[in-house]
């Protein structure tokens, strides 16, 4: 694990890493290539996302307005000292990794920013409104992880958030039904409204108009965000972190083919890569990674 930790450092990463295992199973499951310590500093920045989450959640569980500051509080327990809650075992880990990797507290506050608006009803309008969403709930996860994997390079910034973007997409196509049952449209309505597909059709659980040839072109947008976050991934200094990037890309933007193979039927199923179909990709990005070394040397 590199440096030796306290007992108690020691306890809170191990905490940070079960809400990983717990919440992220893609992510965790890519997480394993990782060096050991990097893994450790990925769990501990996840799980503050994670409690940014829940925090909103708590709020809109109660019926109350949700605002952004609702993780205000946590942020600054988070990013200061002391005063820790219960539920909160992972706060000295975080402190510690973003101490040390220098990742911006901004980034936190733009991420609860961006998940208080799923409080809501949500009714996309633009694609700039879709883009701006993106950045704040995955975009910024991308500028954290490149900090935790090592690499602080200003070019490779628009490429982790193009990564980003990529996943955020993924699972707004994916989990377009689950969206609609709670009041949210993330598919852009000027988009919607090109291909005659209706707002009343998503809350009803069912395609309208020309669905398939709109859902062809958010899976191309999709796509062309995971194509272009390639070239920033070689600014990862070590090969741990760049398989375990390339993975997460891949095991995400799989997920767009079973949504394709279906005629892009995300309503009456909820789609996803099966254990056997992500360990073999897994050993498809090792092998290319083991290509690439041999051919190098």
């Amino acid at each position: 694990m590199g440096a030796t930790l306290s007992p108690s450092l020691e306890d809170s990463f191990r905490a940070a890493q079960v809400i990983t295992r717990d919440h992220a199973r893609t992510f965790y499951f890519a997480s394993h290539v990782l060096p050991e310590s990097v893994r450790r500093d990925a769990y501990a920045i996840y799980a503050c996302c994670r409690s940014i989450d829940d925090a909103v959640d708590q709020v809109a569980g109660r019926g109350e307005l949700v605002r952004p500051e609702v993780a205000g509080e946590m942020l600054l327990r988070a990013f200061e000292s002391g005063g820790d809650e219960v539920g909160e075992e992972w706060m000295p880990a975080f402190r510690n990794t973003v101490a040390r990797k220098k990742i911006r507290r901004r980034w936190f506050e733009d991420l609860a920013i961006g998940v208080a608006g799923d409080a809501g009803p949500v009714n996309i309008q633009t694609w700039e409104e879709l883009d701006l969403y993106c950045y704040r709930v995955a975009g910024t996860v991308g500028l954290m992880m490149m900090r935790v994997f090592g690499s602080d390079d200003p070019l490779a910034e628009p490429r982790a958030l193009d990564l980003g973007r990529g996943m955020q997409l993924t699972n707004i196509l994916r989990d377009v039904a689950e969206d609609a049952r709670a009041q949210r449209i993330y598919l852009p309505a000027r988009e919607r409204d090109q291909y005659g597909v209706r707002a009343e059709d998503l809350f009803m659980g069912r395609p309208s108009g020309h669905w398939a040839e709109f859902m062809q072109s958010q899976l191309s947008r999709a796509r062309e965000q995971y194509k272009m976050a390639e070239a920033g991934i070689a600014f990862l200094p070590s090969r741990g972190a760049q398989m375990s990037v390339w993975l997460m890309r891949d095991l995400y933007a799989g997920i767009l083919d079973p949504i394709e193979r279906s005629g892009y039927d995300v309503f009456t199923r909820r789609h996803c890569l099966s254990l056997w179909q992500k360990a073999m990709r897994g050993i498809g990005i090792w092998w290319k990674h083991r290509a690439d070394k041999v051919s190098s040397s």
